[in-house]
């Protein structure tokens, strides 16, 4: 049976309700009619119900195999009782770096029309996603409890996790092997995972991926009384010249809570690289202060937060930054913050 009744639930079951219970899943637990009436006539209600183990329920006339998986489900609920009442009130979120970035990178370059996924191509862009404002952003202002990131380690990623290590993220890379393939990222995330569910109090699992192979921990945390949320692409698969991106699995949106990243990219990915349409509005910034700045990226994409527009722009050098705009209006409230 995929859930289970509180136990003041069940406890407060009169013996009608527990002959409906017991006929709604006879197929769960092998029971016949007659198995189901023996129950009935014995007046076993909720409370009674409890108390029954599997040497119990086969003196009162059930089968063996009836028996022991009535009894599964008697203990199941009765350790329920034993557990203490989960609050609810923190989130634990869980990063497949990897999967969220690879299709972030195809999702995000469809939504601004631009290359950040075919480094082949000459208008090749670098896609970048600041994962503390991904935890801002999915927290919706919540209870924090922790984060936890697998991800590999190409070099140009490593200011990245500084950055999000200094969010109080816990990061854990792995080298990729010789077929660009990432090797133990996903078997970590779950085992950590795993460790999470049996040694703290339940609270919600936010898991960012949108892999099927996930799915098992998923239903694992629910059984533990944990909520369960997950969080990733959409993959657009209403966009017919848009047919690349691998999307959410269907198996793990039906088990979860689910809302698609699409919906605020803006807040935690940014773009850098020229502007080879030549056609965006741009602002110069330079000095050198820039280099004092610790995460020249980040500082740059808390100012377009601040307008609330998709980060973009390009390091002419290591003092100098184009500021990319689509329009006057935005380049214009740029102006006025930088000034400020």
């Amino acid at each position: 049976m995929s859930d289970i009744h509180s136990f003041k639930t069940v406890e407060s079951w009169s013996v009608d309700y527990v002959r409906k219970f017991l006929n709604l899943n006879k197929e769960d637990f092998s029971l016949n009619d007659d198995e189901i009436r023996k129950l009935k006539e014995l007046g076993i209600n909720g409370r009674a119900l409890l108390r029954y183990t599997e040497k119990k329920l086969m003196d009162d006339g059930l089968r063996r195999g009836p028996a022991c998986n009535l009894a599964d489900y008697i203990i199941r609920l009765n350790r329920q009782a034993r557990t203490p009442k989960p609050t609810y009130d923190s989130v634990s979120i869980y990063i497949d770096n990897s999967n969220l970035f690879i299709e972030g990178s195809k999702v995000v370059s469809y939504l601004e029309k631009v290359n950040a996924f075919d480094h082949k191509k000459s208008d090749f862009l670098d896609f970048y996603i600041d994962h503390g404002l991904l935890v801002t952003t999915i927290l919706k202002g919540r209870k924090f409890n922790k984060t936890f990131i697998v991800g590999s380690i190409p070099p140009r990623n490593d200011t990245i996790w500084a950055r999000a290590r200094d969010h109080g993220c816990e990061v854990k890379t792995y080298p990729r092997n010789s077929s660009k393939k990432e090797k133990k990222v996903d078997t970590e995330l779950v085992c950590d995972g795993m460790e999470s569910l049996f040694t703290e109090n339940p609270g919600t699992l936010l898991l960012v991926s949108g892999d099927a192979d996930y799915c098992p921990l998923m239903v694992r945390a629910q059984k533990k009384n944990w909520k369960i949320e997950t969080r990733f692409w959409s993959g657009l698969l209403v966009k017919d010249d848009y047919p690349f991106t691998t999307p959410m699995a269907n198996d793990l949106r039906k088990i979860s809570l689910y809302e698609p990243l699409d919906n605020y990219y803006r807040l935690f990915t940014y773009i850098t690289g020229p502007d080879f349409t030549n056609k965006k509005h741009h602002l110069e910034i330079s000095g050198n202060v820039i280099r004092d700045w610790i995460y020249r990226n980040e500082t740059l994409m808390e100012c377009f937060c601040t307008l609330k527009l998709f980060g973009r722009w390009n390091w002419e050098n290591d003092i100098t930054a184009n500021l990319y705009f689509e329009n006057k209006k935005h380049f214009g409230k740029c102006k006025i913050v930088v000034r400020t």
